[in-house]
């Protein structure tokens, strides 16, 4: 491939694709074969430069994946940096192969649970994922023309078997469990229910199969309304638990036995009970969106709970400044350093929940129910144009006016009193500002989600707030 070959116009690959923690945009129209292959050739510039001489590559279920993933190796390898394919799999795996093999730095070629018509890359050089202004050096190298040219090499490895076995060797259940996994037609079903029957499950999968149109629910398992069959399934069976996860592997969601949900601050709170007994004194990160109860809960297990903005990378990075042994977002990432990685995997983060149900002799609906978070909403999305939700955002700051209140701006604005809180923030993720609300009672909740409303439309009245 000539130099001439790999060539697009800068300007006709937008700014808005390059985000906080990854790229991601429409397939086909923002995120084409051919810009793919240029935006490869960055991330293979930028790896040479930081004398990463190779990247592993796989891809997610998408429809647009094979055909983009082979843009993308075209164009890593354009720069002169070896390409190692570790084919389609979840992106658990890839963060996997870059702790136990010999490449340490990897893409992601994933738009995680965003819509099929998505698609985008997740970056890791030396075992950490880039953000923030790493992402914008990708950016302006494509802007700038900083391109290295070269041939880079091309060969195939297989991590699949070897990511099973490393997680049986790992966890082994007290007694075996029934369950229902539900990988929304996306990647996870290639791995996930061989896991949980090579741990000793008795396996009910449904929409396990490979379908990057996700004909039967969005793959995004923190949405209750996507669990619904899942929920009704696990009665059906009588299962022990359902276990979801979202379009390429990382996230998890819970049905209980009862065909309850469970939202990501609950079971962050069952492993912090597990997990932070052994490691007296050690951090427990977790993001803005997060209830003020995990805090508690920390600090009553000798933690030290550090709050964080949200996004993937953002949380690893903060994980391995403060050593902590666990961390999640509300999105439902959770990050597990304790026997193991410390990034985010949905697939392991369900065994490990799996082995303490089996240790436990009541069902996961009275395991989970331990937990009360008070009065709280789920997340909450206003819709807001992409370019214009960090301007409106810093409005809002400006605005803010809470004098009884704690405010913390790290990611967005969380006001906090002594009874509850609220929290009001851009979506790294999607065109819109995310909300989300907790307090003791459901007045205070009402009173805080009202000076919110207030404080947004005050900002812009033209805005639909959906609370």
């Amino acid at each position: 491939m000539t130099q001439a070959e790999t060539q697009v116009d800068p300007e006709s690959i937008p700014a808005s694709i390059f985000r906080a923690y990854d790229i991601r945009g429409i397939a086909d129209q923002q995120l084409t074969t051919q810009s793919v292959k240029r935006i490869g050739q960055a991330i293979g510039s930028e790896a040479l430069d930081q004398d990463i001489a190779t990247l592993l590559v796989g891809y997610d279920g998408r429809l647009s994946s094979p055909s983009l993933s082979i843009a993308l190796i075209e164009g890593i390898r354009s720069s002169g940096c070896n390409v190692v394919s570790i084919g389609l799999v979840p992106t658990p795996l890839l963060y996997f192969a870059t702790f136990t093999t010999d490449y340490t730095s990897g893409v992601m070629l994933t738009a995680s649970h965003n819509p099929a018509n998505y698609n985008g890359l997740k970056i890791v050089f030396n075992q950490t994922s880039l953000a923030d202004n790493q992402i914008q050096t990708i950016q302006t190298r494509i802007e700038n023309d900083q391109l290295r040219a070269g041939s880079g090499g091309f060969t195939e490895l297989e991590v699949d078997r070897s990511y099973i076995d490393d997680v049986c060797s790992r966890i082994q259940l007290s007694r075996p469990l029934k369950i229902v996994i539900d990988c929304g037609n996306a990647v996870p079903g290639k791995i996930a229910p061989t896991l949980l029957q090579e741990l000793g499950c008795n396996v009910h999968p449904i929409f396990c199969e490979i379908d990057g149109s996700f004909p039967n629910h969005h793959p995004d398992p923190t949405v209750p309304e996507n669990l619904t069959v899942l929920a009704s399934t696990v009665l059906e069976k009588n299962a022990d638990i359902g276990i979801a996860l979202d379009g390429d592997g990382d996230r998890v969601g819970i049905v209980t036995n009862r065909g309850n949900f469970v939202d990501a601050d609950r079971l962050l709170m069952v492993l912090v009970q597990s997990i932070l007994p052994n490691y007296s004194g050690r951090t427990v990160v977790f993001d803005v969106k997060c209830s003020s109860k995990l805090v508690t809960l920390v600090e009553q297990f000798g933690g030290s709970p550090v709050m964080h903005r949200s996004g993937h990378s953002f949380m690893k990075q903060k994980m391995q400044e403060t050593n902590a042994i666990l961390g999640g977002e509300f999105a439902a990432h959770i990050f597990i350093k304790d026997n193991w990685f410390g990034f985010d995997d949905g697939l392991y983060v369900a065994a490990r929940l799996l082995k303490i149900i089996s240790e436990s002799a009541t069902s996961s609906d009275e395991i989970f129910n331990q937990y009360v978070t008070g009065f709280s909403t789920p997340e909450i999305k206003v819709e807001v144009r992409e370019e214009r939700k960090f301007s409106l955002m810093d409005r809002l700051l400006e605005l803010a006016n809470f004098p009884a209140a704690k405010l913390i701006t790290l990611d967005g604005l969380r006001v906090e009193y002594p009874d509850g809180w609220g929290l009001v923030r851009a979506s790294n993720t999607s065109p819109a500002l995310l909300l989300r609300f907790e307090a003791d009672s459901e007045g205070k909740m009402i009173e805080i989600q009202t000076q919110f409303r207030s404080l947004i439309l005050s900002a812009d009245k033209n805005l639909e707030i959906g609370f």
